[in-house]
C-alpha cells in the first residue's frame, strides 16, 4: 500500500502485541520448544496473551476490582504468560526499544500484587519467574537483568518456531531503527 511506501502492515509496523500474538499462536500449536528454550519441564501450562490477570482471576471469584479495599492495578495485562497449578512465567516483551525504569519498578510491584491477590482469594501462592523478550541488539544493563529469571530474544525463537521466522526476525531487527 502506498500510505505504507509500498509495504504491508505487518511489515511497517512496530507494535510488539502483534509479535506477541505470533507467538502466542505458535505456543499454542506446540508448547514444547518454548518451554525447551525456556528451561521448563513439559507440564500442563496453559498460555495466555494480554491477560489482564488480577481483575480476571477477581472476577472468577465473584470479586469486583473495584470493591472497596482491593488496591491491585485493574488494567495490568502481561504480554504473554504461561499458567500452571503451582506456577506462573511472565514473558515480558520488548522489541522497539529496551525496559525502562517505570516498567521495571512494575515488576517488582507485579511480585507484591500477586501475593496479595493470593491472600484476597485464600489460595496458595503459586511460583512466579518472569522472563524477559527482547531484541538481541538490546544489551540490558545488569540493574535491568535482575529483575528476569532469564532472558530470550526474538532472533532466538526463529530456530524455536521456523514458521513465524519472518515476524521474529523483524521483531529483532526494529531494535532503535
Amino acid at each position: 500500500m502506498k500510505y505504507f511506501r509500498n509495504k504491508t502492515w505487518s511489515e511497517t509496523t512496530r507494535e510488539e502485541r502483534l509479535f506477541c500474538a505470533e507467538l502466542f499462536f505458535e505456543i499454542r500449536k506446540n508448547p514444547i520448544p518454548f518451554l525447551e528454550l525456556i528451561g521448563k519441564e513439559n507440564k500442563d501450562y496453559e498460555v495466555a496473551f494480554e491477560s489482564c490477570f488480577y481483575r480476571d482471576v477477581l472476577k472468577a471469584y465473584g470479586i469486583s476490582i473495584k470493591d472497596k479495599g482491593i488496591d491491585l492495578p485493574p488494567k495490568r495485562t502481561f504480554d504473554l504468560a504461561l499458567f500452571a497449578e503451582d506456577e506462573i512465567v511472565i514473558i515480558e516483551a520488548k522489541a522497539k526499544q529496551g525496559f525502562d525504569s517505570e516498567q521495571l519498578e512494575s515488576f517488582e510491584a507485579d511480585f507484591n500484587n500477586i501475593w496479595k491477590l493470593f491472600d484476597i482469594i485464600g489460595e496458595n501462592v503459586p511460583k512466579i519467574e518472569i522472563i524477559a523478550l527482547c531484541s538481541s541488539r538490546y544489551k540490558p544493563k545488569n540493574a535491568t537483568l535482575i529483575n528476569f529469571v532469564k532472558t530470550i530474544t526474538w532472533k532466538e525463537l526463529i530456530d524455536v518456531y521456523p514458521n513465524g521466522k519472518e515476524m521474529f526476525l523483524r521483531a529483532d531487527e526494529i531494535y532503535n531503527d
